[in-house]
């Protein structure tokens, strides 16, 4: 505020007539005010890769196998056929071979979303405030309606009682 404007708004307060008129100033201060935007803190990807391992699996198998045993026979008997006929006998021998084949199969499901989680974020700043002051001079006597003037907003500097960090750095 300019010293003219203070002068002049001084000038009006003490030509107050006694017709009861009253004045007002307003006392105003700062209050937080906290407004949220939503910005991207990050991603997260969820993504699958190929790791091979070697397993093994017990597969029972069964195979044939021929037994050839020597049989002494009791007693001579005779024979049939003439020597040197060559008999062969042949016998198929079988057994289980293991082919092994690879299926892709479902082992797990995994799921991804989004939630909402309600946190709270403590946030701080300097605010302005403006207080009353009543300033007197020589023997000038101030009343009020409540008979004392006083209380968090209202300080006068002459109130003895008043401690506050404008007391102390003026040194009052």
């Amino acid at each position: 505020m300019s010293s003219s404007k203070k002068n002049k708004d001084q000038v009006r307060d003490t030509n107050l007539s006694d017709s009861g008129q009253e004045r007002h100033i307003e006392l105003r201060e700062e209050e937080l005010r906290a407004e949220k935007e939503r910005v991207e803190a990050g991603e997260v990807r969820l993504r699958k890769e190929v790791v091979e391992e070697t397993k093994s699996i017990q597969v029972p198998v069964t195979r044939e196998e021929v037994v050839v045993e020597k049989h002494s026979v009791g007693g001579r008997r005779p024979a049939d056929g003439s020597i040197g006929d060559d008999d062969e006998i042949s016998i198929p021998v079988m057994e289980e071979e293991v082919r092994v084949e690879k299926t892709p199969v479902v082992r797990e499901e995994i799921s991804v979303r989004k939630q909402q989680v309600r946190d709270t974020k403590q946030v701080s700043d300097t605010v302005k405030r403006e207080e009353a002051w009543v300033d007197r001079t020589e023997d000038a006597t101030v009343r009020t309606r409540d008979g004392d003037w006083g209380g968090t907003e209202r300080r006068s500097r002459r109130n003895s009682s008043y401690g506050g960090p404008e007391r102390r750095v003026a040194g009052v």
